[in-house]
């Protein structure tokens, strides 16, 4: 779609996606009664967000805001790879061996901090129009962390897929691809240009799509009608959509402070709602 048509399309894929993604995890939440177990996680601290996010709307702090918005974004959705391939992972027993375990963290995270240095370093003044505080440290870490995540992720689909059957466990498929998903998205900034529309779109699309199949799976395990159950997962998707249409429409201060504590509530949730913790029954 970008190399034919540019990033229009994507665009607005990425705006409907986008809003749809935060109100799947507001279902996990009201799905699974999470309040009850995660007081703090889902009620406290989201609420702390809330209050602050509009604090420094109020306070026209936008560099604060925007800031926060580009790292905790990076984050988040490396962290969303992580606990995703984590979770097929705790399906086999945990990781295999210790040489397994630094392995797949590291092929996590380093295509995560390089995207992120690149990015940094190739637009030290805004991101999405906004200028933010940015990280450049340099030209040789922009893309020497580039080449560790390269390395660091052939070492493990290498040692993924030449380990032996007779090792002992079996390596679960869905996180072999999780891996290798994460690296390509994280690593078309490279290719896209990090600096570019089109690169944050890729990104961004494959973040959100990812996500709402992955809540869609888990949370219809259990459910006998299809049509009857995406009815009701779609209703905290489509509240969330019309929310922010709602804002983006109005002028009113406290509807937009709203929308975005609602992105960092989100981020927040999406690393406390799928941990161990959070899962067991």
């Amino acid at each position: 779609m970008i190399a034919f048509h540019g990033d229009t399309e994507l665009d607005l894929t990425d705006f409907v996606l986008s809003e749809f993604h935060l109100g799947a995890t507001y279902d996990a939440v009201i799905r699974r009664r999470l309040w009850r177990r995660l007081p703090s996680d889902v009620v406290i601290v989201p609420s702390i967000i809330l209050i602050a996010t509009f604090a420094l709307i109020t306070a026209n702090s936008w560099l604060i805001v925007s800031s926060i918005a580009m790292y905790a974004a990076i984050w988040h959705r490396g962290r969303q790879n992580f606990g995703i391939a984590r979770y097929y992972q705790r399906l086999q027993n945990g990781p295999v061996s210790a040489v397994h375990s630094r392995l797949f963290t590291g092929a996590i995270y380093a295509p995560m901090l390089a995207a992120a240095f690149l990015f940094s370093h190739l637009s030290p003044d805004a991101y999405e129009g906004d200028p933010y505080f940015a990280l450049s440290l340099g030209t040789t870490l922009a893309w020497g962390t580039g080449i560790i995540a390269l390395g660091w992720v052939c070492s493990y689909l290498i040692w993924a897929c030449t380990r032996k059957k007779d090792q002992g466990r079996e390596l679960h498929p869905g996180e072999v691809w999780v891996v290798l998903a994460h690296a390509v998205a994280f690593g078309s900034a490279y290719v896209l240009g990090a600096t570019h529309a089109s690169f944050l779109f890729v990104l961004a699309v494959h973040h959100e799509v990812q996500y709402l199949y992955f809540t869609y799976a888990l949370a219809r395990k259990n459910n006998n009608s299809e049509i009857r159950f995406a009815a009701s997962f779609a209703l905290w998707p489509l509240l969330t959509f019309g929310t922010t249409m709602l804002s983006n429409f109005s002028q009113v201060q406290w509807l937009a402070s709203l929308g975005v504590a609602g992105l960092f509530c989100h981020y927040w949730l999406d690393g406390r709602i799928w941990t161990r913790r959070a899962m067991a029954p």
